[in-house]
């Protein structure tokens, strides 16, 4: 009977791991709800670099996450719209070229809400 042992070890092991990686996904849904959050309040405020940076992390975490497509898409649509007000548009190409890929259905960017219209890039306050 000693080989038994090991035997339920090996069968508990992938359970566990299992058990860690579903608790893992819910964190990183619930990091880019956060995050989204924060984008929001940072974008109401006019600051587009925190906004671009949070919208990127929540689409990151949402990606990590398994979160739908459709709201990947939307996070990455909006942290491109943040970087172009920020004058980043290395950036927002990045972003803008990822919600399109993400949006392959037809309806997945309808419902995204519009940012303020920021300064143009080069005026100075």
């Amino acid at each position: 009977m000693p080989t038994l042992r090991p035997f339920r070890a090996c069968l508990i092991l992938p359970l566990v791991l299992m058990a860690l990686s579903a608790c893992s996904t819910q964190i990183e849904l619930r990091t880019a709800a956060q995050l989204e959050q924060f984008a929001r309040e940072a974008a109401s405020q006019g600051d587009w670099e925190r906004a671009m940076r949070n919208y990127a992390a929540a689409a990151d975490n949402a990606e990590l996450g398994h979160g739908d497509a459709a709201w990947q898409a939307r996070l990455h649509y909006q942290a491109g719209r943040a970087a172009s007000a920020a004058c980043r548009t290395d950036a927002a190409a990045f972003h803008f070229r990822q919600a399109n890929a993400l949006g392959k259905k037809p309806d997945t960017l309808t419902d995204l809400e519009s940012l303020p219209v920021g300064k143009p890039c080069g005026v100075q306050p």
